[in-house]
């Protein structure tokens, strides 16, 4: 099996923190993914209601399953499930947290490894259930980088091992963790935010979130000197994952994924929004780089997806930051009004970016 040359290890995303208690479980064991004969039905969408409180009482079964899986070793591949075969015959979902991590509120928990924090409005899903797929495989998992779609990393198998070549539709989201999204968060807006005695509290905290990136240098630092030395060299890996896909699923239309827009374009917004208040501790100039930093990040995305042939969905309309209103914001930062991951995709994100998708896929 090819083996990409990056040798980065993964960072969790702020959803992936939240499981790392658990995460130690899954160090030893062997993935064995579910067989597609034994394919339950692509799960119905959750319920659409229920606070961030409800959260971890809402999905305690679906949580106590996962654990389950994971200690039987049953259920720490992709989630296998089927639909109606209307549509593509084979979809595989590949990608980061902004791939699998929705709402985590009552019955919203898919199943899969714990650390991967799957939940059944992501946008695979919908994409899934919409376009009425015989077999829907979803590898993704909170925290991936690119180079988990090659290796298994704690116990998760490779993202790639889901590809098969009769594959004939793959879903990606991946780059944000590679560029360090995590650390900038951590640098911009948690470590801002904390009283200098409690800072080495915080970076121990932070640590798997911002790993292999130092958020102690500051805000500005993290994002023009270490973001943007591993964003100038994502697009040779992005390239590299294209001619992966491509290998092993040569007959696969690819559809890529861009990242929802989290920053909003003017410093009004933020201040006029209370969920949005921890950004103004960072300075104006600070501000500006995040919204730099995003952008780029999803120009390097869009190039490399174009040049490889890939059909790209770069869903970063504004008015939808973690700073609008609860009921049109598209990510969250805190998820206390929307019961989304910290800092991730809303389930109306979700949704936007599956019609996105489909469109594209229509096109």
């Amino acid at each position: 099996m090819f083996t990409s040359p990056s040798s980065r290890s993964a960072r969790l995303l702020a959803s992936g923190a939240a499981a790392a208690a658990v995460s130690a479980l899954t160090v030893s064991m062997v993935a064995m993914a579910p067989t597609v004969a034994a394919a339950p039905p692509i799960p119905a969408a959750p319920p659409a209601t229920g606070s961030t409180a409800e959260q971890f009482g809402g999905s305690s079964q679906a949580l106590g399953e996962n654990i389950a899986g994971q200690v039987s070793s049953s259920d720490l591949g992709p989630a296998v499930t089927s639909g109606d075969g209307s549509g593509p015959a084979r979809y595989v979902a590949l990608g980061d947290s902004y791939a699998a991590v929705g709402r985590i509120a009552p019955g919203a928990w898919s199943a899969g490894p714990v650390t991967c924090v799957r939940t059944d409005d992501a946008y695979p899903n919908v994409v899934a259930r919409e376009l009425g797929v015989g077999t829907f495989v979803n590898a993704s998992c909170g925290g991936a980088v690119t180079d988990d779609l090659w290796a298994p990393d704690k116990g998760v198998p490779a993202q790639f091992d889901a590809l098969t070549e009769d594959t004939d539709l793959v879903s990606l989201s991946i780059g944000g963790n590679d560029v360090g999204f995590g650390a900038v968060l951590v640098a911009c807006a948690v470590r801002t935010n904390t009283a200098e005695p409690f800072l080495p509290v915080i970076d121990a905290v932070t640590g798997p979130v911002a790993e292999d990136f130092d958020t102690t240098t500051g805000c500005a630092d993290v994002i023009d000197r270490q973001a943007t030395a591993a964003l100038a060299e994502l697009d040779t890996h992005l390239d590299e994952v294209y001619a992966e896909i491509a290998r092993r699923s040569p007959d696969a239309r690819v559809v890529t994924t861009g990242y929802l827009a989290a920053m909003p374009e003017d410093d009004a917004t933020i201040a006029s929004s209370p969920a949005c208040e921890p950004l103004m501790a960072a300075t104006r100039d600070e501000r500006d780089k995040v919204r730099t930093f995003q952008n780029d990040l999803n120009e390097v995305v869009q190039a490399a997806a174009e040049r490889n042939g890939a059909t790209v969905v770069i869903p970063d309309e504004a008015g939808h930051s973690m700073c609008a209103p609860g009921d049109t914001r598209r990510v969250d930062l805190l998820g206390v009004e929307t019961g989304a991951a910290p800092v991730h995709p809303t389930t109306a994100g979700h949704a936007h970016v599956a019609d996105r998708v489909l469109a594209a896929l229509q096109a």
